[in-house]
């Protein structure tokens, strides 16, 4: 009995060696099997399959140990490609959306003719209802000097309010101290537009007491020394009924002052008062309902009691011939 253990011992021993350096052939050469150690991968290659299924996690395992840090640092490589791959998307994103703002500005410059530096706001002042500004990056170097008007894509953004070198401070149009001489559409009305009443309302006073302002009337800047012509401001949203020799109406200003990313400062007027070709367009009217012809209702029936040929009804059925109606039905 012990005879047959120690031979089946040695047995196996010898195919476990034979397996290993077939499995390090195959490590070493790749290549397919000829001659004689394809006869032996025939001869045993079931024994070598097997102890390889074995082996195999038992060799990975003994890789990974030796080298701890390879799979650690393939998924660190793989992390800084995929945020590297991030970065690319949102800056290819961000730089579409800047495209897009800066192609509404120049739209916005050549309707208006004029000569504009587009900066983008890098801070924003203490909003607290007393000092509503922010800050851009272009300054006296580029060409900028105080009250100049600056806008974005929707119009009157405020004024310069002081410039350095590099950078500039803009006094927001809703800014307290905020007032700018306005005209209404269509008309060389004058007024001016103030701050004060928070960022999404304005107050324009009317000089001219003998004209009614009405929701819905749209301001642009008239012009002046200090100021370009024909930007625009902004809408009426309510009228305040004042006495006096002036009229005074709640505005709502076209730019959003919470949303300012770029915009571009005048620093060259129009050669002519470009009147009110900057305003946008105002949405086409809805189409009226049909009316119907004089004398008949919406509902299509006759008044007063007269039948569609202009006969009277006399309450007989159609084809009666003097029979009533009612007497008709039976």
């Amino acid at each position: 009995m012990g005879r047959d253990t120690r031979r089946s011992r040695l047995v196996i021993a010898a195919l476990l060696v034979l397996a290993f350096t077939l499995i390090t052939l195959d490590y070493r050469t790749g290549d397919s099997a000829t001659g004689v150690r394809g006869a032996l991968h025939s001869a045993v290659g079931g024994v070598e399959n097997a102890v390889t299924t074995v082996t195999r996690p038992v060799g990975r395992t003994a890789s990974s140990l030796t080298h701890p840090n390879r799979y650690h640092d393939r998924a660190d490589r793989l992390d800084e490609e995929n945020a590297a791959l991030r970065r690319q998307i949102a800056d290819g994103a961000e730089i579409d959306r800047l495209a897009g703002q800066l192609s509404d500005l120049r739209l916005l410059a050549d309707k208006g003719q004029y000569t504009i530096v587009p900066a983008r706001v890098i801070a924003v002042g203490d909003v607290t209802g007393m000092d509503w500004t922010v800050t851009i990056n272009a300054g006296r170097r580029d060409g900028l000097a105080v009250d100049k008007v600056v806008v974005n894509a929707s119009g009157l953004v405020g004024t310069v309010a002081s410039v350095t070198d590099s950078t500039a401070v803009i006094k927001l149009l809703c800014d307290p101290t905020s007032r700018i001489g306005a005209r209404l559409e269509t008309t060389q009305l004058l007024g001016a537009v103030a701050g004060g009443q928070g960022p999404s309302s304005l107050t324009f006073t009317l000089y001219d007491a003998s004209y009614q302002v009405k929701k819905g009337d749209r301001l642009v800047t008239f012009g002046s020394l200090d100021y370009v012509a024909g930007v625009p401001i902004g809408e009426v949203t309510r009228v305040v009924d004042v006495g006096g020799l002036s009229r005074t109406a709640e505005v709502r200003p076209f730019v959003s002052v919470g949303t300012l990313d770029l915009v571009g400062v005048v620093i060259g007027g129009p050669p002519a008062d470009p009147g009110d070709r900057v305003l946008p367009p105002r949405p086409a009217p809805a189409p009226a309902a049909a009316q119907p012809p004089a004398g008949q209702p919406e509902n299509g029936q006759p008044e007063n009691g007269q039948a569609q040929n202009g006969q009277p009804q006399t309450g007989q059925a159609q084809g009666g011939a003097g029979v009533p109606a009612a007497e008709g039905a039976g």
